[in-house]
């Protein structure tokens, strides 16, 4: 096996009811319903709110009841009569220009490399995209290290392991610790893979329906006031009704009060990316009076006293972000009560499995989230409008239009606005569109199949 991904190992890695074995189509069943959209609180219901409250049903996966071992969601699990096997991975650097500078608390952002994960069964293709950056700031994943995970330990039990449902894909590398953002990318990949095996779009594979989904629109660190304004009244312009700014230290009371006194009307979320201490508590706190306002992960992924006390001390929600990985995260923030608002990325739980799972969690506690973003391709932004369309969604998600930040787009059909604000998911099989293969072609600059 190329890259490094070495000789087949012991059946252990597969997981129950994923065997490695000969290669069976599979063709999924279509869903027999959509769930039902769930409307959202309006944000002054989300500040003031004390404590968790309704309840939820928090096994939706396919046809699994509690006490089953996986927990799927949408399509029919128990009536699959045939599993997929992956014949091939090909992984993809690709690189797009943006249309102008972007700038977060660590580094200024001129073009952004993606790796896109290719998975073929027979004359199926699926793809994913790995939301991991090129450098390590915001976790200690990268496209590198996502690149070597996958063709040195996930490909080998990716390609000989037959599955019945997607989900199973994360237990086939419940062995290899840590790494979502790596196995995130295939197991999407094998999502829009054995959803266009059914011909069934990925939002109803996942359990949503297709409906308008809210967008929000990110402005990043700016080197002047009138710079940042400028590119906030065009998402304005454009219908964005939440506005997320990019804050650190020194850049931010200032700012806001700037935003707020030019777009009165518009929530405004400050997203600080761990840039502030335990010092700033109080400073922070104060950010309240340009409500409607939200802060983002003001603290280190880990600080949970910290959340806990600024939450205590502002009815201003805190929304976390790099602190949640996994569901013992999740109970973590539950118990303390170091937030009231959970930004879900797919790449960062693990996959679209895992983000399900914290999404009905963050239900049955009464914690709305939005679906999160690291500036992806068309692939993963339709992925992630696809999750965007359960019902515990309940908030702006970050799936503005690909025109927002990219010159060009790798999809045939890119990202555009169905609404002032509002984006639509694609009717089509899988994340809804194909891929745009000139472009592909164009924008690649490294690639491997695995096997050679």
């Amino acid at each position: 096996m190329a890259g490094g991904a070495g000789e087949s190992g012991p059946a252990a890695l597969c997981p129950p009811g994923a065997r490695p074995s000969t290669p069976a189509r599979a063709r999924p069943p279509r869903a027999s319903r959509s769930l039902a959209r769930t409307d959202g609180a309006e944000l002054g219901r989300l500040r003031h709110r004390r404590s968790p409250g309704w309840g939820h049903h928090p096994w939706r996966l396919p046809g699994i009841r509690p006490g089953d071992r996986h927990g799927h969601r949408g399509v029919g699990y128990r009536r699959l009569l045939a599993c997929m096997k992956v014949d091939r991975i090909i992984l993809r650097f690709v690189r797009i220009p943006l249309k102008f500078e972007f700038q977060n608390r660590w580094q200024r952002i001129r073009d952004w490399t993606k790796l896109i994960v290719e998975l073929r069964s027979g004359d199926l293709v699926g793809y994913g995209e790995c939301t991991a950056m090129e450098t390590p700031y915001y976790s200690y994943e990268t496209i590198d290290t996502a690149w070597w995970v996958i063709t040195r330990w996930l490909a080998e039990p990716m390609l000989r392991c037959q599955f019945g449902h997607p989900a199973e894909v994360t237990e086939a590398f419940r062995l290899i610790n840590g790494h979502h953002e790596g196995k995130a990318a295939l197991e999407c990949a094998f999502w829009d893979l054995w959803s266009r095996a059914g011909s069934l779009p990925l939002y109803q594979a996942v359990g949503g329906q297709r409906r308008p989904v809210r967008s929000g629109a990110t402005v990043g660190i700016q080197d002047d006031l009138e710079t940042a304004l400028r590119l906030a009244g065009s998402a304005v312009e454009a219908g964005y009704e939440r506005l997320k700014i990019k804050i650190k230290p020194g850049w931010d009371r200032e700012l806001l009060a700037a935003v707020r006194a030019a777009f009165p009307r518009v929530t405004i979320l400050g997203d600080a990316n761990g840039a502030y201490g335990e010092g700033d508590i109080g400073w922070l706190a104060g950010l309240e009076k340009f409500a409607p306002i939200i802060i983002e992960q003001p603290f280190p992924a880990g600080a949970w006293t910290h959340f806990a006390s600024l939450q205590a001390r502002t009815c201003t929600p805190i929304c976390l972000d790099e602190s949640i990985s996994g569901l013992e995260d999740l109970e973590q923030m539950i118990q303390l009560q170091a937030g009231r608002l959970v930004n879900l990325k797919i790449g960062r739980v693990g996959g679209i499995r895992d983000a399900i799972r914290i999404h009905d969690r963050c239900a049955e506690a009464g914690i709305p989230v939005f679906v999160g973003s690291k500036a992806e391709m068309g692939i993963g932004r339709w992925v992630n409008i696809a999750l965007a369309t359960l019902d515990n969604v309940r908030y702006p998600s970050d799936v503005p239009a690909s025109d927002r930040y990219f010159v060009s787009e790798i999809v045939r059909d890119p990202v555009i606005l169905s609404g002032p604000g509002l984006v639509e998911p694609l009717p089509g099989p899988g994340f809804g569109t194909e891929i745009d293969s000139a472009n592909l072609s164009k924008y690649t600059v490294r690639s491997l199949s695995i096997p050679d």
